[in-house]
C-alpha cells in the first residue's frame, strides 16, 4: 500500500479508507495495527502526514482510555504540527497541544505540560473557538498550580469561575481551587488582595 511503486494518490486513499475501519476493531488489536502501520509508513512519512496524524490521534485515544497518559502524550507529540509539509489549522494545533499538556499533567509531569501550554499560548489568540479558549485557561491554571505559582493560578481559577460558558458546578470547582491556591500562596500584598476579592464573593460565603 505504501510501496513507492504505487501511485501516491492511490496509496493515500487506500490508507485513509484503511484507517477509517480500524476504530471498529478491539482496542488491543487496533493498537498493534496502528503501531505496525506507523512503522511501515515511517520511510515515507512526509507523503502521508494527514493519515499519520489520524492514526496517532486514534492511538492516543486508546492509550488515554487505558490511562497510559505518558504514551498517549508521546504519540501525539509525534504529529509534526509545525515542521511538516501539511498546513494544520490553528484550532487543530491548539487542541492537540492542549491535549498533550493535559495528558502530561495527568502523568504528574508539569515541566512537559508547561512546554506544551507555552506552545498553545502562541496560538490561543488566533483562535475564535470559545470552548478551546476555556480548555486553554483551565490547563494553564492547572500548570501554574502544579508549578506552585499559587497567586497566578488563583487569579486564573477565579477568572474561570465567572465564565458563563462553563457549567455552574465547574465554576464553583474553579472558585474552590482559587481559594485553595490563595491560602497556599506566600504571605504578601497579592495574597491579601486575592483573599479580600474572594471573601467579597457571595459564593464563598455559602
Amino acid at each position: 500500500m505504501v510501496n513507492e511503486n504505487v501511485s501516491l494518490v492511490i496509496s493515500r486513499q487506500l490508507l485513509t479508507d484503511f484507517c477509517t475501519h480500524l476504530p471498529n476493531l478491539p482496542d488491543s488489536t487496533a493498537k498493534e495495527v496502528y503501531h505496525f502501520t506507523l512503522e511501515k509508513i515511517q520511510p515515507r512519512v512526509i507523503s502521508f502526514e494527514e493519515q499519520v496524524a489520524s492514526i496517532r490521534q486514534h492511538l492516543a485515544s486508546i492509550y488515554e482510555k487505558e490511562e497510559d497518559w505518558r504514551n498517549a502524550a508521546q504519540v501525539l507529540v509525534g504529529i509534526p504540527l509545525e515542521t511538516g509539509q501539511k498546513q494544520y489549522n490553528v484550532d487543530y494545533k491548539l487542541e492537540t497541544y492542549l491535549k498533550i499538556a493535559r495528558l502530561y499533567l495527568e502523568d504528574d509531569d508539569p515541566v512537559q505540560a508547561e512546554a506544551y501550554i507555552n506552545r498553545a499560548s502562541l496560538l490561543q489568540n488566533e483562535s475564535t473557538n470559545e470552548q478551546l479558549q476555556i480548555h486553554y485557561k483551565v490547563c494553564y491554571a492547572r500548570v501554574l498550580d502544579y508549578r506552585r505559582k499559587f497567586i497566578e493560578a488563583a487569579q486564573r481559577y477565579n477568572e474561570l469561575s465567572y465564565k458563563t460558558i462553563v457549567h455552574e458546578s465547574e465554576r464553583l470547582e474553579a472558585l474552590k481551587h482559587a481559594l485553595h491556591c490563595t491560602i497556599l500562596a506566600s504571605a504578601g500584598q497579592q495574597r491579601s488582595r486575592m483573599l479580600a476579592t474572594l471573601f467579597k464573593d457571595e459564593r464563598c460565603q455559602q
